[in-house]
């Protein structure tokens, strides 16, 4: 009796190690899987630099942006390759005389200039940890943008928006990541490094957000 239970509970134990085994190996994304991210980067590199060298209460810096969104597609259990995009908003403004009909006399209107970025890269990644709940990766991406950048007033009496074109620039990044999924199909996701930069008339390099977080999910 007592062999036959020392037995049944040697049995247990092995099934037990067994089923923790391979559920650790298990891979956290299959082989031919798909996973969409959406996340939103910081801090925007372009209107921090902005707003240290206008410090006059005069200039006005807003914004937000990058957000990003992600697919990649898992070629192996260790290689996967996708299509990232972002885009960004900044505006730098200021107050400056502009005459105003009404009283016949000049007044502060709203002067500024805008800039949106869109970018679009190819990128693949590397899991160097993909077990159970974990996705650990490190990527790089290549693409191209475009960046609108335009000038404004408020003034009713010389109101003007002017548009500058910018040729193509390079976009690519390098970032160092994470997925953890805390369900079979949602989890969050974070990277850290280059996670939007600009290559600019062949010789302006201009980085983006350094750290980046949001939602994933996997099919």
């Amino acid at each position: 009796m007592k062999k036959n239970l020392l037995f049944t509970l040697l049995l247990l134990c092995i099934s037990s190690l067994s089923y923790a085994y391979v559920l650790i190996e298990k891979p956290c994304v299959n082989k031919k899987k798909i996973t969409i991210s959406v996340g939103y980067g910081a801090p925007s590199i372009v209107r921090t630099f902005l707003k240290i060298n206008n410090k006059d209460k005069d200039y006005k810096i807003i914004g937000f942006g990058p957000y990003m969104v992600k697919a990649d597609y898992m070629l192996t259990k260790k290689w996967s390759v996708g299509l990232n995009f972002s885009y960004s908003f900044s505006r730098l403004s200021w107050m400056d005389d502009g005459w105003d009909s009404t009283i016949k006399a000049k007044r502060p209107y709203e002067y500024g200039v805008e800039a949106e970025e869109f970018a679009g890269l190819v990128r693949s990644n590397y899991h160097f940890y993909n077990k159970h709940k974990i996705d650990a990766y490190v990527g790089l991406g290549i693409g191209f943008g475009r960046i609108y950048l335009g000038t404004y007033t408020l003034a009713p009496q010389n109101q003007f928006s002017v548009a500058y074109s910018i040729p193509k620039p390079v976009s690519f990044e390098a970032t160092v990541g994470m997925r953890y999924y805390f369900t079979k199909h949602i989890g969050v996701y974070s990277e850290v490094g280059l996670g939007k930069a600009w290559f600019i008339f062949n010789k302006y390099f201009i980085p983006e957000s350094i750290f980046q977080a949001g939602f994933n999910v996997k099919f």
